[in-house]
């Protein structure tokens, strides 16, 4: 079995601690060889060691807060599984741990420009901790967020400060004793890269630890796609399925017999040439999103009569049986016939399958723009589902997938609509359920007059709207 190389928090506690020792001790031999030379060498290993100190509080400050945002992260993340309780203990641990070594660097300085910010920093820090500890995530971000930030940059700030005049003083006394001088510089080398080594250390243990979170993240985004890839091949089979078994069955019938009963024969081959119909526009919509997630659609815009393409969309249907009641007169539009009778198609189908038994379409011209109503009696979508209509491959658990209110018919409708330059909208008027495809007119065409007994209901929303 392998070795975990890893270091527990005790393990990293200690070297953490060591390092500090270490460079404590190299500052105590520096003070020692001053005092030992002269007073002015004195003087030097007194500034270095307030610039050790101010160094070493500033690295500290900044692991400290880095610490304690993590452990505020891991708190948020836990509720989502994303974290263990072990993770979320260890951050815990360490964030408390900084605040520690933290307070144990107030002090050491004769200096007491920071010692103000450093106060009201480590209260900040110990009253996000105890936030954090009752299960108060929101009131811990609040304090560290609104308080903790603008005091950590106060504290930076004027160690910052105080790093600049300790410096100058040590420049300024640099005229005692050379080898005691260069003793000191030697020491201060092994000190500060000490500390810059203890840094680094900390902040890319921080960065591996995000990265395995964000990789843990993008590996369940990875499952949720598969999961939802399952969800719709199985829909799709079973949508499929259901036209195929239809054709198959009724095609037997007819072979056994059945079309030597004219009557019964041509309502077979009505059922037949409508689940046909259905599965051509599955196999439509299924492509036409296919390209609109690749290499998209060809759109051919041509001046087009919409009566003509309200018939070619109506043809299947009627075929089948299907009584589809047609008003309003004819319009002429710049559009891609293709596309608008699939729209058209899409909707009839959802109208005819998920609607009342009465469907009609109905073409009215308004202000510049043409509206094609596709309509129905039925109970209408319900308010839950308004806001998801026109999204694609969005159903409701084992909801029918291909048509009906959730599923690519509709969404496929929407995009084709605003590809050819239109609008399709859904509306609830005077018990009927209203899908409208607002199309513009064509610019200089004269366009047919049409007759209406009543106001379109298109204009009358829009009028109801304005």
């Amino acid at each position: 079995m392998g070795t975990d190389r890893s270091l527990s928090p005790k393990a990293r506690r200690r070297a953490v601690g060591a390092a500090i020792g270490a460079t404590l001790l190299l500052v105590v031999v520096v003070l020692g060889l001053a005092f030992a030379n002269s007073v002015g060498a004195s003087k030097v290993a007194g500034n270095a060691e307030e610039l050790h100190r101010a160094n070493a509080t500033l690295g500290t400050a900044a692991l400290t807060r880095a610490a304690v945002v993590q452990a505020t992260t891991f708190t948020e993340l836990a509720a989502t599984d994303l974290v263990t309780a072990e993770d979320l203990d260890a951050a815990m641990s360490e964030a408390a741990d900084a605040r520690d070594r933290l307070a144990q660097l107030q002090g050491l300085s004769a200096s007491t420009v920071s010692e103000a910010p450093l106060t009201d920093f480590l209260a900040t820090i110990d009253q996000t901790l105890v936030a954090l500890e009752a299960g108060h995530f929101d009131e811990a971000k609040s304090i560290l967020v609104d308080d903790g930030e603008p005091i950590y940059t106060e504290l930076v700030d004027t160690l910052q400060d105080e790093q600049a005049e300790i410096q100058s003083r040590i420049d300024a006394n640099t005229v005692g004793s050379r080898r005691t001088n260069e003793l000191i510089q030697f020491f201060l080398m092994l000190a500060i890269p000490g500390s810059a080594v203890l840094i680094y250390r900390s902040i890319a243990r921080r960065q591996m630890r995000e990265l395995r979170l964000k990789v843990d993240l993008e590996l369940e985004k990875e499952r949720e796609i598969g999961r939802a890839k399952d969800e719709f091949i199985a829909g799709l089979s079973h949508e499929l399925r259901t036209p195929l078994t239809s054709i198959y069955g009724f095609a037997e019938v007819l072979t056994d017999g059945g079309a030597e009963d004219t009557s019964t024969a041509v309502e077979l081959s009505r059922i037949i040439a409508n689940e046909a119909a259905e599965m051509t526009r599955m196999v439509d919509d299924l492509l036409a999103v296919a390209r609109l997630e690749s290499t998209g659609i060809q759109i051919e815009m041509s001046p087009t009569h919409v009566a003509e393409v309200i018939d070619s969309a109506m043809l299947p249907f009627e075929r089948a049986g299907m009584t589809v009641r047609r008003a309003g007169g004819d319009a002429v539009v710049s559009t891609d016939a293709a596309r608008l009778r699939h729209v058209l198609i899409n909707l009839i189908s959802n109208a005819a399958r998920h609607g009342g038994p009465n469907v009609g379409i109905e073409v009215s011209v308004g202000e510049g723009v043409v509206d094609i109503e596709v309509w129905d009696d039925g109970a209408g979508v319900p308010d839950d589902r308004l806001e998801n209509l026109f999204d694609t491959f969005i159903h409701n658990g084992r909801a029918t997938l291909m048509t009906g209110t959730l599923g690519l018919g509709l969404g496929v409708a929407s995009r084709l609509t605003a590809l050819i330059g239109g609008k399709l909208v859904y509306q609830r008027f005077s018990q009927k359920s209203y899908f409208i495809v607002t199309l513009p007119l064509l610019a200089g065409a004269e366009q047919p007059a049409e007759a209406h007994d009543d106001v379109p209901v298109a204009q009358l929303i829009r009028a109801m709207s304005a």
